[in-house]
């Protein structure tokens, strides 16, 4: 088959079972597709396939938070935050080497992956465990006008700004440090007002030795997966 063959009817049915799995259909074109599971065992047995292949690919990796401005983008299409402010993004010089942006990138995907097809994953609203451990940090900027909250029950995070917001066109951006040597990983941009809310994912273990950061950065986080300016804040966890 070259590029200009076209497609039997039944690589078409094929094509749209793995676009309705990996969910890039929208719109009509979406709702069509989820209505004919209903009515096409054919059609529903290769949405099922797909699903259970794209499973298997995360057998074996380490989940990672994807970067900020992924999630940003996606809470912003679902409506559950603001678009930042726009400005051209400032490269600054890294307060911290990591790996190369590549392999974040390919980390964050492969994150993503393992987080949307990992049978049992707790959602943002999962209870927490009776007897859970508690931690909390507070995040001091250098001038104290800065100050930031952070409380973790279980796997529940909440990380609330209690003043100091960033300058227009530049977001504070959290980031988990899990040991001294750790690459920090990035857990999202700080709202202006409310609180960020997460799920820990596996790998992500509270302690003592982990800190939280917020580091300077573009408006909607850094656009490299890593720092790239300065860090503003910084605290460790203590136990409750």
């Amino acid at each position: 088959m070259t590029p200009d063959t076209p497609l039997t009817p039944a690589e078409d049915d094929e094509v749209l079972a793995a676009e309705l799995a990996l969910g890039l259909l929208d719109g009509a074109v979406a709702e069509a597709a989820v209505a004919r599971l209903s009515q096409d065992p054919g059609f529903a047995r290769a949405v099922r396939g797909w699903q259970e292949r794209l499973a298997g690919l995360a057998e074996g990796l380490t989940p990672v938070m994807a970067p900020a401005r992924a999630r940003q983008a996606i809470r912003e299409r679902l409506g559950h935050a603001r678009p930042p402010l726009a400005n051209d993004p400032t490269a600054r010089p890294a307060w911290w080497r990591g790996p190369a942006g590549w392999l974040a990138g390919l980390l964050a995907v492969a994150a993503t992956v393992a987080l949307l097809w990992q049978p049992g994953q707790p959602g943002p609203e999962a209870p927490m465990a009776p007897g859970a451990p508690v931690y909390q940090a507070q995040l001091s900027g250098a001038d104290a006008v800065l100050q930031a909250a952070a409380r973790i029950e279980g796997r529940d995070v909440r990380i609330a700004l209690e003043s100091g917001a960033a300058p227009e066109g530049r977001d504070w951006e959290v980031w988990w440090i899990g040991s001294e040597d750790a690459t920090p990983v990035s857990m999202g941009v700080m709202p202006r007002d409310g609180e960020m809310r997460m799920t820990l994912p596996e790998g992500m273990e509270p302690s003592p030795l982990v800190r939280l950061a917020l580091s300077d950065e573009p408006a909607g986080g850094s656009p490299t997966g890593q720092a790239t300016g300065p860090v503003v804040a910084i605290a460790g966890l203590t136990a409750l």
